[in-house]
């Protein structure tokens, strides 16, 4: 007989690792395919009765020195090195505050997550009921962060840009406002990526 599957949650990305989390406190959780349930995966606490553990960092436990008043919160999702949050948080300008979602509160303003699935995305938006969720793509050599995703790989084989879901006179307003930047050079010299043409 072999033993049950193990799932290391610090080998885990952030954001996966909080929902699996949250899986666990969360009840019995049913597996379903086609609509019918083929599994249910219950949860059972490790700790022993009457051993003491330290308790865990609360998970949005705010920094008083960094939470100014009047500073907007951004909580980022990804792992992030001491010094490339340090230059993300420069970047944003003194206006803001950069933190590790662990550490944000829940009334942090912006939410900077990768592409994930949209249970997960989901997840954002009730641990951070105020923010707004910003799903982006980063390529930073300096750092060594590649965290690509659909639209960016889209782009790698060869697209030139990608617009939005829209209906269809949007759309090709869209795209002529595209054609009209390239004709122009308002979107640079090499094929552009954006999603944010429309208003």
């Amino acid at each position: 007989m072999t033993g049950p599957a193990v799932v290391d949650l610090d080998h885990l990305e952030p954001g996966l690792r909080a929902w699996v989390e949250s899986l666990a406190t969360s009840g019995p959780v049913l597996l379903r395919r086609d609509g019918q349930t083929i599994a249910t995966l219950t949860y059972s606490s490790a700790v022993l009765e009457g051993t003491i553990v330290p308790a865990p960092a609360t998970k949005h436990a705010t920094k008083g020195s960094d939470l100014r008043e009047g500073a907007k919160v951004l909580a980022t999702t990804m792992r992030l090195s001491g010094p490339a949050r340090e230059l993300l948080r420069q970047s944003f300008g003194l206006d803001w505050v950069v933190l590790d979602f662990h550490d944000a509160p829940d009334t942090a303003d912006v939410v900077l997550t990768c592409a994930h699935s949209p249970q997960l995305t989901h997840r954002w938006t009730l641990l951070f009921p105020h923010a707004q969720i910003i799903v982006t793509e980063i390529l930073d050599p300096e750092f060594g962060l590649d965290m690509p995703g659909p639209v960016g790989r889209l782009l790698d084989a060869g697209a030139h840009a990608y617009l939005p879901p829209k209906p269809l006179e949007q759309v090709a307003k869209n795209v002529q406002l595209y054609l009209a930047g390239r004709a122009h050079g308002a979107l640079g010299s090499s094929p552009p990526a954006t999603h944010q043409l429309d208003s």
